[in-house]
Order: structure tokens, then sequence, then C-alpha cells
């Protein structure tokens, strides 16, 4: 169905707003992202930006859906190249890794801890936090079908976990020092290396095939 110039209008607000969001939190952080400041730096008026996200709060978890999208589209078109499989497995890590260079990726952190002391926020952040979960488990179970070794899903899950929580500690040290760490591309390179340990082991032991 085509979409009318009003709808049009209102996605073109939405995601100036969305940018200018980004841009302030990654910029001067959470406590000094307002609504004004949003309206000013995204050139819209407080009455368009209200009308779509009555209250921070609301903004500011509309914001942390949109840099999880940016984040996820990230990597799938890093991982475009590669066909399903090891391949695919091992270059995760850089893919991850490349997701969380994003100026959404500062923005979504600026949120997730800001979820701690914001009383309001934290009283609904926990819902996209579960369902951000939910998506990335669907994720790594498809990554353990494509890996040819369902039976070991758990394991499988277990180091894509680790990929995540090491990358995204490690991009949030570098936010707070100001650059990127001096360690960043040995953890990546150990991440890589133990992916490769799981691939070497599907080629030393490969699944019988099913009678």
């Amino acid at each position: 169905m085509p979409r009318g110039p009003n709808a049009e209008r209102r996605a073109a607000t939405r995601a100036k707003i969305m940018d200018a969001t980004v841009r302030c939190l990654a910029e001067f952080g959470y406590a000094a992202t307002s609504t004004p400041l949003v309206a000013k730096i995204a050139k819209v008026s407080r009455g368009s930006l209200l009308h779509q996200f009555p209250t921070k709060i609301d903004l500011m978890l509309a914001v942390a859906e949109h840099a999880s999208r940016v984040r996820g589209a990230t990597v799938r078109e890093y991982l475009t190249p590669y066909p399903e499989g090891p391949e695919r497995f091992l270059q995760g890590v850089d893919a991850v890794w490349a997701s969380l260079q994003r100026v959404e990726a500062i923005a979504l952190m600026e949120v997730t801890v800001a979820a701690r002391s914001d009383k309001e926020l934290a009283g609904r952040y926990p819902e996209f936090a579960v369902d951000l979960d939910a998506l990335l488990h669907r994720a790594r179970v498809r990554m353990a079908e494509n890996l040819g070794i369902p039976d070991r899903r758990e394991e499988i899950e277990t180091l894509a976990h680790l990929t995540r929580v090491a990358l995204e500690g490690l991009a949030m040290s570098s936010v707070f020092i100001g650059r990127q760490t001096d360690d960043a591309a040995r953890v990546v390179a150990l991440l890589k290396q133990m992916r490769q340990q799981v691939i070497d082991g599907l080629v030393a032991h490969p699944k019988p095939p099913a009678r």
C-alpha cells in the first residue's frame, strides 16, 4: 500500500530525531541528553518530537531499539560474503566488533548503563532487554544448526555469548578512555582462535551421516 505524504513526513522526522538522539547520547551522554536538545540538533520543533515521543524515556527506548537494529544490520552486512557454516562462524567475531564501532553502539551503551540509575527507565528497559536476548538466542541456535552440530548448541551459545560480552566490555572501555585499547586486536584474535578450535574439531571429528 502506498504511503501518504503525512506518513512520509512522519518517517522523515522520526529518522532525524533518531540520528540526533544517537549523536547526543554519544557526544554528551545520557544525563545531558534532553528532548529540547535533541529537537534543536534534529532541526525539528519540540512539538513534533513530543508528538512521536511524549517523554524522554519513550525516546530512549526507541533509540535503543533503533541502535540495536543498526548493530544487527551491520553484522549481517559484514557476513553477507560468507556462506553459512564454519567461515561465517569464524568471521562473526569481526562482524560483532565492527558493529560496536558504530556511533549507535555508544548510544545503546549509554541507555543501558542509565537503566541502572534512572528509575523510570529501569522500570521499562527490561522488556527491551528480554526481547533482545530472545533475538540473540535464536541467532545462536541458527549458528549451531548451520555448523551441523545442534547437539553442541549449549557450547556454541556460550561461546557466542562470551564473544558478545567480551567485545561489548572492550568497546565500553574504549569509550571511557577515549580511544581503542591496545588489547583490542589481541582480544579479537583470541576469540577467533577459540572459534577456530571448534571448527578444527568439526574437521577432525566429522559427524557421521544419519542412517
